[in-house]
């Protein structure tokens, strides 16, 4: 037996094709991802995303194992109805691959102008170590 539902989606499969993108925007606006940098080297990992505006204490940073975890929320300041609004408020996890195992009691977070950048030390079990070659030679 169809459903009134059921039957609307055959007969205007455009309408529910409509629906789904709308309700799959609408979750997505909830939150946000940031542009992030990350670049490394022999001895630390860094990772730099733009905040401009957010407070210190809006701010999380959590690292586990190879996972750096960036989240916060940045509030609407007022109650005006805008024409254009630009600036993203809401809320924003982003998780970021790091190349390598890092030190987590190393880390250093900083936030300059509106960048944070978090700079991981690579553990030392982590880093690449020359092997000794024995033997004779010719």
């Amino acid at each position: 037996m169809f459903t009134l539902p059921h039957l609307l989606r055959i007969a205007h499969p455009a309408a529910a094709l409509r629906n789904d993108v709308q309700r799959r925007l609408k979750t997505a606006a909830l939150t946000a991802s940031l542009p992030v940098q990350v670049w490394a080297d022999g001895e630390a990992a860094t990772v730099r995303a733009a905040l401009p505006g957010y407070a210190l204490e809006d701010i999380g940073v959590e690292v586990h194992e190879r996972t750096l975890r960036l989240s916060g929320e940045r509030k609407a300041d007022d109650e005006r109805t805008y024409v254009r609004r630009e600036r993203f408020t809401g809320r924003f996890d982003q998780r970021v691959t790091l190349p390598f195992s890092v030190e987590a009691n190393g880390a250093q977070a900083k936030l300059t102008n509106g960048v944070l950048e978090v700079r991981l030390p690579r553990l030392e079990s982590d880093k690449p170590r020359k092997i000794a070659i024995n033997g004779q030679d010719g």
